[in-house]
């Protein structure tokens, strides 16, 4: 079903949404693995899987595009030119298997109750900050600007509310571990900020495939977060 452009700057909403879903079937997942014996590896083998089912591979796709761009050109233009390319190039292959191998290395690493529910939240914070940029980063001249369609007093209205889900999620990773939570706020903000500078300086703004890029990003490094401090530290 075709979304009108009317309800398209809706799905902002969605984005934190899907972190509540993918947080939520991962710890599912894990629970089944650890009640029938599965074991750590099929975990995290799967479950490095399970948020590409969730998303349709929207994040990884810009994860692999925006590696190939970065890879492979010098200037704005051809980068952005290079985000429209529907062919894989070999740059992006290996990006997408070097990702799925730090994705269910950080995984297997994951099995006590308080690091699922950190990398849970890790899911929330990564689409609230996905969304967050698109109301306050910059955005590319081109076509392929995400949500042009939003007006500036829509804009302030989507500001409050993700940040008050923002608020709430490092709020709760405090309360889990005041360390861990910290640390974990702290990583997702740094990336957040890295993708602003990135984007602005190789893309001229941000794209919806640099969404699906930051996020992605993000994710794999709460995922390599909680699984190794994790460990240490819980």
């Amino acid at each position: 079903m075709k979304i009108s452009r009317e309800n398209k700057k809706y799905m902002l909403l969605i984005l934190p949404l899907y972190g509540v879903v993918t947080g939520a079937i991962m710890y599912a997942f894990c629970m089944i693995c650890m009640k029938f014996g599965f074991g750590q590896s099929f975990f995290a083998l799967v479950g490095a899987v399970i948020p590409v089912m969730i998303t349709g591979g929207v994040n990884l796709a810009g994860f692999m595009k925006t590696s190939d761009a970065l890879r492979n050109a010098r200037t704005v233009e051809k980068r952005l030119e290079m985000m429209k390319d529907v062919h894989a190039g070999i740059n992006a292959v290996i990006a997408a298997a070097a990702y799925y191998m730090l994705y269910a290395g950080g995984l297997v690493m994951i099995w006590k109750d308080k690091q699922l529910l950190l990398l849970g939240i890790g899911y929330v914070i990564s689409g609230t900050l996905g969304g967050m940029a698109v109301v306050w980063f910059p955005e590319t001249k081109s076509k392929e600007s995400p949500y042009t369609y939003v007006s500036k007093s829509e804009k302030q209205v989507f500001r409050v509310f993700l940040s008050l889900i923002l608020v709430l999620c490092f709020g709760t990773c405090i309360m889990f571990s005041m360390i861990m939570g910290l640390l974990e706020a702290l990583i997702c903000m740094w990336i957040w900020t890295f993708y602003y500078y990135m984007s602005k300086k190789c893309f001229g703004g941000i794209t919806k495939e640099l969404t699906g890029f930051f996020m992605a990003l993000c994710e794999l490094a709460v995922v390599l977060f909680v699984g190794v401090f994790g460990r240490i530290l819980m």
